[in-house]
């Protein structure tokens, strides 16, 4: 065969190959727009800012929107639970419109009304205090935490739920297997009560320990701490409520800080570890046993803890003291957060909900 039909076959080849792969990506592009799943997480993804809003897609736009950015931004996505990193906020508007997600009303009487899908970010988006009114921004970021605070609450009391189960079990006369006696061990530990001993060991205080917190004061501290999502610490170290660490390290260091000072405003790796932090803080520290004890003593009379109560017990949340309380009341009270603390999240899969 002469060199030029070697060249001609050659190129007819890598036509064929071509068209070859054309067809197989305008096939993934139907699978996409047509499977229940895979489309879900198309219509999340949000559309690429570097597509104009009045130019229609061509078929590499379509490829980037359809396929790079699912599988890059919808981290995990199963049993209704989406774990996502928005690059900015117009891809959170995106996550929010394809899930139908509105925060519950005062009025609302449908239970359904009151939950939230099981959206969960990674991180807050770089432009969170860009454009439209201040109350929008301060909605996408009560939409961006909620979530975050059920999932925390969701599992502390699946935790709580089974303690009360062997407390009842061991007060009555009976036996713990040595699986269940040895995880009850190990929760009390994490919550701060070495050496329990599940025969004679303190369960009340133990109770006191493993509890929710309020849905509304965890959000306020949080719009407080990190400038509702704006601050630095919240920006680059998933860190929006406040906490301080002593290791070198472990977190941001705050500008103007005294030279002799070794603190550092602790980083997360996302904002969920950043919640499990907080609600772990809150019901550990020895500085917050009364609220503790007040949450305890609130639910004995059979009634629920409200975040408008409980603040006044965090005195020592922060150097401003009752003026930091005042500040978190009216946080709570102004952007009505009382109405977040009968919100639920969707139902998943029962596994993702067991405790630990």
């Amino acid at each position: 065969m002469s060199i030029t039909k070697r060249i001609l076959a050659g190129a007819a080849g890598t036509v064929v190959s071509l068209s070859g792969m054309a067809v197989a990506l305008a096939y993934v592009l139907a699978m996409l727009s047509t499977v229940p799943s895979l489309g879900r997480l198309a219509m999340l993804s949000g559309p690429s800012s570097s597509v104009k809003d009045n130019a229609a897609p061509t078929l590499w736009d379509r490829i980037a929107l359809g396929s790079g950015q699912i599988f890059t931004n919808a981290s995990h996505s199963v049993d209704g639970v989406l774990m996502v990193a928005p690059q900015d906020r117009q891809q959170l508007q995106s996550h929010f419109a394809a899930l139908d997600y509105s925060l519950p009303q005062a009025g609302d009487q449908d239970a359904g009304d009151k939950t939230v899908p099981r959206l969960y970010l990674r991180r807050l988006p770089h432009d969170l205090a860009v454009g439209d009114s201040t109350w929008e921004r301060k909605r996408d970021f009560i939409r961006v935490m909620l979530p975050l605070v059920l999932a925390g609450n969701e599992k502390i009391m699946a935790d709580r739920q089974r303690v009360e189960k062997f407390a009842r079990q061991v007060q009555g006369g009976g036996n713990l297997y040595a699986v269940n006696k040895s995880w009850v061990i190990s929760l009390a530990a994490e919550y701060g009560l070495d050496d329990f001993d599940p025969k004679d060991g303190d369960w009340q205080e133990l109770l006191r320990r493993v509890d929710t917190v309020p849905v509304s004061l965890a959000l306020a501290q949080a719009a407080l701490e990190s400038g509702w999502g704006t601050s630095r610490f919240a920006q680059q170290g998933n860190a929006v409520f406040g906490q301080v660490s002593w290791r070198p390290g472990s977190g941001l260091i705050q500008t103007g800080r005294d030279p002799d000072a070794n603190y550092e405003v602790r980083s997360f790796s996302t904002l969920s570890d950043c919640v499990n932090a907080y609600l772990h803080n809150l019901n550990t520290h020895r500085h917050y046993a009364k609220f503790r004890n007040q949450r305890a003593n609130v639910q004995e009379r059979g009634q629920v803890p409200s975040g408008v109560e409980l603040i006044k017990y965090l005195d020592r949340y922060s150097v401003l003291g009752k003026k930091y309380i005042d500040e978190i009341r009216g946080i709570i009270e102004t952007n009505l957060l009382q109405e977040m603390d009968a919100a639920k999240l969707r139902p998943a899969n029962s596994a993702a909900l067991t405790s630990s």
